[in-house]
């Protein structure tokens, strides 16, 4: 997949550069003007061959192994630096989802708002505002409700069918014996956790029962179910009748004109069941449900049964997963935002973010210039290129307010409070989190444009050496600014009428100054074709990236040279030869060795900072030369 197309997951930039295979012993040194990919490079290439098994590791391979193992510090920490709001809070989760005898001594404390709701069921009229009263208190019952943005950035919510404990309908009626085991096992489990949940012992089997009926019949409405539709409220209401919707999305903290229901028939099963059971049913049914949710985190005789069915019987388990692992496993799918934030918080200090935003808008101060002034372009393409550049977003690191995990604060000795309470802010900063939704997480590195949204976006892994580190030099231009213009420049491609021949002619030259380079240092040949749109972001974003740099004073020589290190010292990569050469047949990228050196020879500033001689390998002649903004 070609950057041009966004790409969402680090992965998918690690598979940009590619170099030819280390020899067996490290090449002497060339000079800048000769390779400057080798002359940067070579202490890294000499100090890392290619891994066995591997076909190809690379300065990018490092960077991403570096945010695994960060982000691991975090989740597996259970103390926070001084300071670290977000980090301490993250502790305290991780550090009661260890404490044992705190969860066993907490017995169901923390659920008692929860009963106190169920409790107060006496007629039918209550069981509505029971159901929505339980999803503001963290315990989303019965529906699925999910807050989200249309693609005009309005609010939402998508209903969907919840309150099976079994993972879908078909365990509920299917007969095959293994799903008559499994309901076996599951009412057993159900009549565990009321018994062990404050119900009469004399009254466990028929409420567990009665449990299950409710269920049974949601299954077989939940099967009959259909895609998504899109309503407005008021007929939402209608078909949902006694469930009174407007009352659950306002547990949720939206008032919505229109919804997107999933199984009309789901919701209509469930306005029967209010109107035909008894209260009393109802509570039996909303407190199994409850202890069912939260056996996770409550003691042994909640917790096993609950283990013993999900992790070992239909997960396929020899070993409960521990609940502190579980803890991280929910934050990572349910919140990945705050593991961001504490990400962050640890690992990007907060001067070099500024500094990579700095740099930023002085990137995009660059390329407005360079559209201002460009000869080549129609008052109607700088107009428009203007209008595109003005509205992009440029994300520099996680940029969610600072307040925005304040609401979410956990207790070291209280596991299933902190769960409830997680629940309680995911319902409540639904928008925000929506807002500030990133396509990958913080740890992960990865510099994207996503044209469907006009935005760049650069992860908190990235803001670390090689791309940007602590000197704040102008070598920060040529990797960070350098990577971060080139993606900018993926904008900048497709014009219309005049503006595209004009932009194509300056292009054109590319494509056979790419297909006389050597992709292994053989016989196989770069495609100039197929890999032109990036090259030409490269060499544009280096423009730009220049511009930006160059715009506080003519760099000096030292400046000049350590801009165009910065960029090179990017692309260091080891490649297993046949892998290499067989990827010109699909990449849309050049060699790494290609991706410095290509954009580089065009460029007379780098031959002035290296002095390179006339018609030394890093320099073309002027004539030769592609330009786009310069």
């Amino acid at each position: 997949m070609s950057l041009r197309t966004a790409p969402l997951f680090a992965a998918l930039l690690l598979s940009l550069a590619a170099a030819p295979a280390a020899a067996q012993r490290a090449p002497a040194k060339p000079a800048a003007c000769v390779d400057f990919y080798a002359h940067i490079n070579h202490d890294w290439l000499a100090a890392n061959p290619l891994p066995a098994g591997r076909t190809a590791f690379s300065r990018w391979d490092e960077l991403t192994a570096l945010g695994l193992a960060q982000r691991n510090q975090v989740l597996g920490a259970t103390t926070a630096p001084e300071g670290a709001t977000v980090s301490l809070h993250l502790a305290q989760l991780f550090a009661s989802a260890q404490d044992e005898a705190g969860i066993e001594a907490n017995g169901l404390k923390s659920l008692a708002p929860l009963f106190e709701v169920i409790e107060a069921i006496r007629r039918k009229k209550d069981i509505a505002p029971a159901i929505a009263r339980l999803h503001a208190l963290g315990m989303p019952v019965l529906v699925d409700v999910q807050v989200l943005r249309d693609d005009k950035g309005e609010p939402y919510a998508q209903l969907g069918a919840g309150g099976l404990g079994l993972p879908d309908a078909g365990f509920y009626t299917g007969g095959e014996p293994e799903l008559a085991a499994v309901r076996t096992q599951y009412k057993a489990a159900l009549a565990e956790w009321l018994r062990h949940g404050g119900v009469a012992s004399r009254d466990v089997a028929a409420q567990a029962e009665g449990a299950w009926q409710f269920e049974l019949i949601l299954a077989n409405a939940t099967a009959a179910g259909t895609p998504f539709q899109v309503m407005k409220i008021e007929d939402a209401a209608k078909v949902a009748g006694a469930l009174e919707i407007q009352g659950l999305l306002a547990a949720h903290g939206l008032k919505a004109s229109q919804v997107a229901m999933t199984g009309p028939g789901f919701f209509r099963a469930i306005d029967q069941m209010i109107n035909r059971n008894k209260p009393e049913q109802w509570r039996a049914y909303l407190r199994a449900q409850v202890l069912r949710e939260m056996a996770p985190t409550l003691g042994k005789s909640l917790h096993d049964p609950w283990v013993q069915l999900y992790d070992v019987t239909l997960g396929g388990q020899a070993e409960p997963t521990p609940r502190a692992v579980r803890a991280r496993q929910v934050l990572e799918a349910r919140v990945p935002g705050f593991l961001d934030a504490a990400y962050t918080e640890r690992f990007l200090p907060v001067p070099r973010q500024r500094r990579a935003q700095e740099i930023a808008a002085q990137v995009r101060a660059a390329a407005g210039a360079a559209i201002d002034r460009a000869p080549w372009l129609s008052a109607a393409g700088k107009a428009g290129a203007r209008q595109r550049l003005d509205a992009m977003t440029i994300q520099v690191g996680l940029d969610a307010p600072a307040n925005l995990f304040d609401d979410l604060v956990f207790k070291r000795d209280d596991l299933a409070g902190n769960v409830l309470a997680l629940r309680r802010w995911l319902m409540k900063y639904s928008l925000p989190r929506a807002r500030y939704a990133w396509p990958a997480e913080q740890w992960q590195p990865l510099v994207a444009w996503m044209p469907g949204e006009n935005r760049l976006v650069v992860t908190s892994a990235t803001l670390q050496p090689p791309v940007i580190g602590d000197a704040a030099d102008a070598g920060d231009y040529g990797s960070f600014g350098g990577l971060l213009a080139q993606q900018m420049m993926l904008a900048f491609q497709a014009w219309d009428g005049a503006d595209a021949t004009a932009w194509n002619q300056r292009a054109a030259p590319l494509v056979p100054q790419y297909n006389a380079y050597s992709a292994t240092g053989g016989a196989t040949r770069v495609n100039g074709t197929r890999t032109l749109a990036q090259n030409q972001a490269d060499l544009a974003g280096l423009e730009i990236a220049w511009q930006a740099l160059a715009a506080g004073g003519e760099p000096n020589q030292a400046q000049a040279q350590a801009f165009f290190a910065g960029w090179a010292g990017l692309w260091a990569r080891q490649d297993q030869a046949q892998a290499l050469a067989d990827a010109q047949a699909s990449t849309d990228h050049a060699p790494a060795r290609w991706r410095v050196n290509g954009p580089l020879a065009n460029l007379p500033a780098f031959g002035k900072a290296h002095a390179c001689p006339a018609r030394a390998a890093m320099q073309r002649a002027a004539k030769d030369q592609v330009a786009f903004w310069r």
